[in-house]
């Protein structure tokens, strides 16, 4: 019978990857132990700061481990780079975020902001029938409706757990999951485009950090389907693979291709936009570059994936509406600043002061480096400038330099500003397409992830291991101490989530506690805020009804959506004014009448109404 160490020294030269796994998983074991008995988990915390403490102690420990196991004799393979970029997403989520947030059923903190419609937009999507096309949601904005697309709802995650609603709690959160799984793959994919320049881990770690601790990711928080900016680094992971065959229909060029086009078409049109196009730069090098067949390499693949994006639009229901309710003002002013990469904007520069920006809608643009980035940046000029890239490397990767540069122009947009001066603004009529993607200064941030990769490509392979490792120490240094303020005010607010958007906002409270609403809900099916906001000075709130209304299957005529039907809510609007002069009131609905229309309300009522202030609304009902 093998002892243990026949058994070890056959690992080591058979399977030495497996081998390595092991080592690092007991490692990661008497790392934990000892972390876990020089700093013990105090047991007065509270649950979440609890668990915490003891992930962020296992986190260091499986990170230490993954480091301190690699050598020559056992390289670290690309599992071990995914391990590592998604234990440093989560250590990072955990102590930027914290884990409270990830709990389903805490909701109060998403009362605020963006946050709230995006939440209630699923809130009352997934008590509603599956209706067509799939995204249809019919009890916001009643009776127009409007589609989980236009709520901002995350329709990737909204589409997953609907099905999964009747065995859900009646609150149940998902956006906490998805600011988590954000992080998380933002350090996988990172580590996976490192992987390309290196494979050593100890230079991952600092260039995952780079990436995780990115300025555009972190004020992207109050947005969270734009905090998938993992779909931009998958994309760009997959034009620097290499692909064991040529030809997209017999390899997985098309199949990867696809289910990244499908991720991004199902989490946000912006970013959508930004896959394909660095889905083109990838076929375009196949077609032209490497001389594939024109038609089968890359019209075909981009006809497909362009299809599929329609496809699914369509089932999360962007279609629902006209082209001309998606056409809105607003082309030049959320653009992007050509000061942007050197600009925080209040995003919480310790080092440098902000400059001014032209319009107050270019925090849409901001696209700050961070002070470690731009010195690294300075560095890596000064490496190209003594020996530029080879000619071959330049074709390779001249397609993504061009849709860079393409992305670039869209960002600045029509309106070429330099801090508070504008340079250049051209006039006229833009097309329904740049129209209907007006906060064109996102479109940056392909271009940001992509100068970020290329710094720390070029250091690491101009460099020897150890002057890389110094080079990007530093520059790390310098770019935690540059945003460190920031990095510190969400830290500081981790046991209350809510503080993450605004701390100085009060927390949500739900304000309809009359036993009123406990007991009326079976009874009626439709809320209705007279006015609601798209008909002028709303009644009240729309938050509080609009959780009511999902939590017993109500309809609500009012909501917050990123686009609506215009003319036809104008029509709404005229109709439920006429209601009101002519008296016609429903037996199926509750009113929530604003003091402007309380007289005329209950002086022209066709049938004898009540109207009584209950938590502080003019609530009206039909007489029994």
């Amino acid at each position: 019978m093998p002892n243990f160490f026949q058994i070890t020294n056959h690992l080591k030269n058979s399977a030495p990857h497996t081998y390595r796994s092991i080592l690092t998983l007991l490692t990661s074991l008497l790392l934990s132990i000892g972390i876990c008995t020089l700093f013990p988990i105090s047991p007065g915390l509270d649950q979440y700061a609890w668990l915490e403490n003891l992930s962020t102690c296992l986190l260091i420990s499986l990170i230490g481990a993954l480091l301190l196991t690699e050598n020559r004799a056992f390289p670290s393979g690309p599992f071990h780079s995914i391990l590592l970029g998604a234990s440093l997403g989560l250590l990072v989520f955990i102590n930027l975020l914290g884990l409270k947030m990830v709990d389903p059923t805490q909701i109060p903190w998403l009362m605020r902001g963006d946050w709230e419609w995006q939440f209630l937009g699923w809130h009352i999507f997934r008590h509603e029938n599956w209706q067509f096309p799939l995204g249809k949601i019919t009890g916001f904005w009643y009776p127009i409706g409007t589609s989980i697309g236009y709520t901002d709802s995350i329709p990737l995650f909204a589409l997953l757990f609907k099905p999964l609603s009747p065995f859900l709690p009646a609150d149940f959160q998902y956006i906490g999951l998805w600011f988590s799984s954000c992080f998380i793959l933002q350090g996988i994919f990172a580590a996976l485009l490192l992987r390309q320049f290196c494979k050593s881990l100890r230079l991952q770690t600092l260039g995952i950090l780079f990436f995780l601790l990115t300025p555009i990711l972190i004020y992207r928080i109050g947005h969270p389907a734009l905090c998938a900016h993992w779909l931009l680094l998958a994309a760009l992971w997959l034009y620097l693979k290499n692909w064991n065959s040529s030809s997209p229909f017999s390899s997985l060029h098309l199949k990867s291709w696809l289910l990244l086009t499908s991720l991004s078409a199902a989490t946000h049109p912006y970013l959508t936009v930004m896959v394909l196009g660095l889905a083109l730069a990838f076929y375009t090098r196949i077609g032209l570059i490497e001389r594939q067949p024109k038609l089968t390499s890359t019209l075909l693949p981009m006809l497909l994936l362009g299809l599929t994006t329609l496809f699914i639009w369509w089932q999360i229901g962007y279609f629902i509406l006209d082209q001309k309710n998606m056409e809105l003002l607003g082309i030049g002013y959320y653009s992007m600043n050509l000061l942007s990469p050197l600009n925080s904007m209040g995003a919480g520069s310790l080092l440098f002061r902000d400059f001014p920006f032209a319009t107050e809608g270019q925090y849409e643009g901001m696209n700050y480096l961070g002070a470690g980035g731009l010195i690294m940046g300075l560095w890596a000029g000064y490496e190209l400038k003594k020996r530029f890239v080879q000619p071959t490397t330049f074709r390779y990767f001249l397609p993504l330099i061009i849709t860079s540069f393409l992305f670039f122009i869209l960002a600045i947009s029509n309106k070429i500003t330099l801090g508070s001066l504008t340079l250049v603004e051209f006039q006229g009529n833009f097309g329904s397409v740049l129209n209907m993607f007006r906060a064109t200064g996102r479109f940056f941030w392909p271009v940001h992830y992509l100068l970020l990769l290329f710094i720390l490509g070029l250091l690491i392979k101009r460099n020897s291991q150890g002057g890389s490792l110094l080079f990007l120490t530093l520059g790390l240094a310098f770019q935690l101490t540059d945003l460190s303020p920031v990095y510190y005010s969400h830290h500081q607010v981790r046991h209350n989530p809510a503080l993450h958007w605004n701390p100085n906002l009060p927390v949500w409270e739900n304000p309809l506690q009359s036993k009123f609403w406990q007991q009326t809900a079976a009874r009626y099916q439709h809320i209705t805020l007279l006015p609601p906001i798209a008909c002028g000075k709303p009644a009240a709130p729309y938050q509080p009804f609009a959780y009511w209304a999902g939590r017993h299957g109500l309809t609500l005529n009012t909501g917050h959506l990123a686009r609506f039907d215009v003319k036809r809510t104008e029509d709404y609007c005229r109709q439920l004014l006429n209601e009101v002069q002519s008296g016609q009131v429903r037996a199926d609905t509750i009113y929530i009448v604003h003091s402007d229309y309380l007289s005329d309300f209950q002086n022209n009522a066709q049938t004898p109404v009540t109207c009584t202030e209950i938590d502080g609304f003019m609530t009206c009902v039909v007489k029994d």
